[in-house]
């Protein structure tokens, strides 16, 4: 199994039952189908209160989601074992659902909530949070401008009834990155980071690059270096809205950098040893990276792991 967080996604997306209308229809009202909730972007939580045990996903019924349904985005997410899912945004204010429905649950910010969660449930939460995001952010034509998109496809598909123009869910690719030279890796500062984090470099892809081209580009413009040689290693779906981060190795020709400073101010090179400091809390200059749940956390575990 992926250790990734967000990566482990068990659903079977069954995307030929989306536009089947009358199979939704009874899917919905199915006593046996799951609906992950949502409000203001948080997802309901059934909160462990045992040490050691996972937190999971409040899964309702459709007894206690039937009076949102109709003033709600709800998006089929797909099956597992037989149940069917689905996600509800239920109205975005807090006053539109009342917490004591539904016992133990919580609305939880999905960053704090994840290390807490198991890995597929996370990998769920992923798809179901970006499906969300996407259908509140798109809710006009871009092309026509006052048109508003009708939901088809159970949430997964909206269009334009006045231009014909169809809209999908979109994934914003970002590349981060490692960069390698002599045994050292570099990690970058920005200044939004909390004080003494580094983490790897990062950048979006943009129109017609590949992801190599993208990891060369991102490394000459906030460090300086040329790169040699990007070697692909993982991804993970980043649902803060809706990005996939591309991990990846890149061999560095050499270690004088030149920051872009409105990017990274400041950079370090690293080794192993050095890494396996910060990871036991003794780095004389007090450095840390990001947590587990950071692709950069594990792209970094990983150099430091490779011979």
């Amino acid at each position: 199994m992926n250790k990734i967080i967000f990566a482990n996604n068990p659903l079977d997306r069954s995307s030929n039952l989306r536009s089947d209308k009358e199979w939704q229809s009874s899917s919905i009202t199915d006593e046996n189908t799951c609906f992950v909730l949502f409000n203001s972007g948080k997802p309901l939580i059934r909160v462990s209160r045992e040490p050691g045990k996972n937190s999971k996903i409040y899964l309702a019924h459709f007894n206690k989601v039937e009076k949102y349904l109709d003033k709600s985005y709800t998006v089929f997410l797909g099956r597992l074992e037989n149940q069917n899912y689905y996600a509800i945004d239920t109205g975005g204010q807090k006053e539109t659902v009342s917490i004591s429905e539904f016992d133990e649950g919580k609305f939880i910010d999905l960053r704090s909530i994840a290390q807490s969660i198991s890995p597929e449930e996370t990998g769920i939460l992923a798809q179901a949070k970006s499906m969300m995001d996407w259908n509140r952010s798109h809710q006009y034509c871009s092309k026509c401008e006052s048109s508003e998109l009708r939901v088809v496809d159970s949430g997964c598909k909206k269009i334009c009834d006045k231009c014909k123009t169809e809209f999908f869910p979109r994934v914003d690719p970002v590349v981060i990155m490692l960069p390698i030279f002599n045994e050292r890796c570099l990690l970058g500062r920005q200044k939004i980071f909390p004080p003494r984090m580094f983490s790897a470099l990062a950048g979006f892809l943009e129109p017609g690059e590949t992801i190599e081209d993208a990891v060369i580009r991102e490394v000459k413009e906030e460090v300086g270096l040329d790169v040699s040689k990007v070697t692909y290693k993982f991804t993970q779906p980043w649902p803060f809205p809706y990005q996939l981060m591309i991990a990846c190795f890149c061999e560095v020709e050499s270690e004088t950098t030149k920051l872009d400073e409105d990017e990274i101010e400041e950079a370090v090179w690293l080794s192993r040893e050095d890494l396996n400091r910060i990871f036991v809390g003794k780095s004389p200059d007090r450095i840390w990276i990001p947590p587990a749940m950071a692709v950069a956390h594990q792209l970094i575990v990983s150099w430091m792991h490779e011979k």
